[in-house]
C-alpha cells in the first residue's frame, strides 16, 4: 500500500520499495533523516527513515517495512546529507547494521565554516534560516512517534529531509569558497567511527572504582585536616570532637578570610593565584581541592553513567565544539579522567578481550617543528633525540648524559608552556621559580630555537592583523576584532593564536587517525572504545592483540604523514587488560 501527497511517498509494499531504491540509486546526493521513539539508540527505536532525492521524498516506516534492500545504496553510492549525522548513523548501525557512507553533515559543515565561533545555534531550523532564509517548523519534533502517525507528522518528517538538499548545495559552495573542503571531509569521515565508538562504550570495574573512592575520601579528609591546621582557632571557641571542619573549604570568602589571618591577602582563590603564594597553606589548599574534585567529578558520579542493558559507559563525543577542532566529551567526560594508573586501571576489557592503547609520541612538538622549520627541532626529531632532554641540556648548560629527571621535567614544561603562549609569570608559577629566573629561561630557550620564537610571534601578529589562522589541514580559526581590546585581552588572544595551528593540526591528525583505525579494524573482532586527543584505545579479542596493535600504529602513522613532511611520526602501543598510560 502506498500513500501519496505532494510532499512525500510513504513506502510499504515490496514493489514500492524496489522502485524507491532504483530512484535513490540514480542520485548524486540524498537528503536523509530518521525519526525515533526517543534519543537513545540503546533504549529507543528508529521509526522512520526519510530520503529526499530532490524530485520526491520517500518515507520508510521501519515498523512495517524491511529496509535491508537500502543497505547497498546507503553504504555506498550517493552522498547522504544529514543534520547531526552521528545521531542518525548510531540508529542505522545499531538497529539495522548499516555503515552509512559517504556522509555530508550540515551541522558540522556550518561549524567548520564558523571558524570556532560557536555562539550561534546549529540546529536545522537555525541553519535553514541563516543560509537559505527559509523557516522550518519543528512543532512535531517531540511528538509521539511510537504509535499511529498523522499526516502532519509525515509531512514534517518529509520536509526535514527535503530541506537538507538545498542546504547541502549552499554549504558545499561556501566550504569550497573558503578552502575548507578538506577539513570538512575529515569531519564527515569521523562521524561513523565516533558513532560506533559511543555505541561500543567502555567498561568500568565498579568494585575497584568503589575501593578507590574510599581511599581518595580518606586522603581528602586528611588533606582537609592538614589545611585547617594552618589556621588559628577562633577566639573563645573550643574544638569539640565530632563537630566537623571549622571552615567551609569550598567557600572562596571563608578561604580568603582564613588566609588573611595568616597575613596573606588573596585577590581570589584561583589556581594560578595560589601557585604564586609562598605559604604551605596554599599548596595544601590546592591538594585538598584536587582530591575533592576527584571525588565529586569522577568517583561519585561515573558509576551512575553505566547503562543498565550494556553494563558499559557510553560517553557523548562532540566534534566541532572546541575552536581548535579537538574532540570534546560529555556524559561523562572520559577524556579528563586523571592520568594516574589507579584511576585508569579501573577501565577494563571484558572477559576474553584485551585493550590495545596507542598514542603519538610528542605529536604537538613535531607539529611545531614542522610549522616553524626550526633546524634544531627538525634535526632532533629526524635523529631520534629526546627533545625534552636536548632542551634541558642547552638551557641548563649540562651534557645530555648529565640531565637530571627534574631538569628534563622543567624543560618539558617549558617546551609545552611556550607553545601554549605562556609568559614568565605563569611559567614561574608552574616551575616554582621567581619571574626573573623564568624570564631568563625563556630567553635562553628562544636563543637556542630562534625560528620557534619567530613562528610564534608571526602567528600571533597574523591573528591580530588578519583575524584568521589555518591548521595544516586548512581548518580556519576566525578571531574577533581586536579594536577596543584591552592589553590583557589582546595578550590572551595572542596566546590563543600561538597555539592554534599546533593544537588544531594535532586535532586534524587525530581525526584522520580515527578514520584510518576504524577502516583497519572493520574485518576484525575489535572496536574503538575511547580516544583522548592523541591516544586511542581499542578493545579486541585477546588473540588479535598483536595484529590490532600493528594496524593501529600503521593507521596513526599514515594519518600523521598525511600532514607532516619534515619530521617523522612515531606511535607507541601497549597491550593490557586495563587502561594504562
Amino acid at each position: 500500500m502506498e500513500e501519496k501527497t505532494t510532499n512525500y511517498r510513504l513506502v510499504s509494499a515490496p514493489e514500492d520499495l524496489a522502485e524507491a531504491v532504483e530512484a535513490i540509486r540514480k542520485c548524486d546526493a540524498l537528503g536523509a533523516d530518521i525519526e525515533g521513539t526517543g534519543l537513545s539508540p540503546r533504549d529507543d527505536s528508529m521509526r522512520l527513515l526519510q530520503i529526499a532525492t530532490g524530485d520526491e521524498t520517500f518515507i520508510f516506516d521501519v515498523f512495517e517495512t524491511d529496509i535491508s534492500p537500502l543497505k547497498e545504496v546507503l553504504e555506498d553510492g550517493p552522498v547522504k546529507v544529514f543534520q547531526n549525522a552521528k545521531f542518525d548513523l548510531s540508529f542505522l548501525f545499531s538497529q539495522h547494521g548499516m555503515r552509512v557512507a559517504p556522509v555530508f553533515d550540515t551541522m558540522l559543515a556550518a561549524q567548520v565554516l564558523s571558524g570556532g565561533d560557536h555562539g550561534a545555534s546549529y540546529s536545522l531550523d537555525a541553519l535553514a534560516e541563516r543560509f537559505l532564509d527559509v523557516e522550518v517548523e519543528k512543532d512535531e519534533q517531540k511528538s509521539d512517534w511510537s504509535g499511529a502517525l498523522s499526516s502532519r507528522q509525515l509531512e514534517y518528517a518529509a520536509k526535514d529531509a527535503e530541506i537538507l538538499l538545498p542546504l547541502h548545495r549552499e554549504l558545499k559552495k561556501r566550504l569550497e569558497e573558503e578552502d575548507l573542503s578538506r577539513v570538512a571531509l575529515i569531519e564527515f569521515g569521523a562521524v561513523g567511527p565516533l558513532a560506533e565508538m559511543e555505541l561500543a562504550g567502555i567498561q568500568l570495574d565498579v568494585e575497584k572504582w568503589g575501593e578507590l573512592e574510599k581511599v581518595v575520601r580518606v586522603r581528602r579528609d586528611e588533606a582537609a585536616e592538614k589545611l585547617e591546621a594552618h589556621f588559628p582557632q577562633p577566639e573563645g571557641i573550643l574544638p569539640l570532637e565530632g563537630l566537623g571542619p571549622r571552615l567551609n573549604l569550598n567557600s572562596p570568602k571563608q578561604i580568603t578570610d582564613a588566609f588573611k589571618s595568616l597575613g596573606v591577602d588573596l585577590p581570589d582563590t584561583k589556581v594560578w593565584t595560589l601557585l604564586k603564594v609562598d605559604h604551605p597553606a596554599a599548596k595544601d589548599l590546592l591538594a585538598y581541592r584536587e582530591l575533592q574534585k576527584r571525588l565529586g567529578t569522577y568517583l561519585e558520579t561515573y558509576p551512575k553513567f553505566i547503562h543498565e542493558k550494556t553494563g558499559r559507559i557510553h560517553p557523548n563525543f562532540l566534534q566541532c565544539r572546541v575552536p581548535t577542532g579537538r574532540l570534546a566529551c560529555t556524559n561523562p567526560n572520559v577524556q579528563q579522567i586523571p592520568h594516574e594508573d589507579e584511576f585508569r586501571s579501573c577501565f577494563v576489557a571484558e572477559e576474553g578481550n584485551i585493550l590495545v592503547i596507542a598514542d603519538y609520541s610528542q605529536i604537538e612538538l613535531r607539529i611545531l617543528a614542522e610549522v616553524s622549520e626550526d633546524p634544531e627541532f627538525v634535526r632532533a626529531f629526524n635523529e631520534g633525540e629526546d627533545l625534552h632532554r636536548l632542551t634541558a641540556s642547552t638551557m641548563f648548560g649540562v651534557p645530555l648524559g648529565d640531565v637530571t629527571k627534574e631538569q628534563r621535567t622543567d624543560a618539558k614544561r617549558i617546551n609545552f608552556g611556550l607553545m601554549y603562549g605562556r609568559g614568565a609569570k605563569s611559567l614561574s608559577a608552574q616551575l616554582g621559580e621567581d619571574e626573573d629566573h623564568a624570564r631568563k629561561l625563556i630567553d635562553e630557550y628562544f636563543a637556542n630555537y630562534p625560528k620557534v620564537q619567530k613562528f610564534l610571534n608571526e602567528t600571533a601578529d597574523k591573528a591580530i592583523k588578519d583575524g584568521t589562522l589555518r591548521t595544516l589541514a586548512n581548518r580556519v580559526r576566525k578571531f574577533r576584532a581586536t579594536s577596543g581590546l584591552s592589553n590583557r585581552e589582546r595578550g590572551s588572544l595572542r596566546r590563543e593564536a600561538m597555539n592554534y595551528p599546533i593544537q588544531g593540526s594535532s586535532a586534524d591528525i587525530a581525526k584522520l587517525a580515527l578514520i584510518y583505525i576504524h577502516e583497519e579494524l572493520l574485518d576484525l573482532d575489535a572496536r574503538l572504545i575511547n580516544t583522548i586527543h592523541d591516544e586511542f584505545v581499542v578493545e579486541c579479542r585477546e588473540d588479535l592483540a598483536e595484529e590490532v596493535s600493528e594496524k593501529m600504529k600503521s593507521a596513526m602513522v599514515k594519518a600523521g604523514e598525511d600532514l607532516l613532511e619534515k619530521v617523522p611520526v612515531e606511535v607507541e602501543a601497549m597491550v593490557s587488560g586495563e587502561w594504562r598510560k
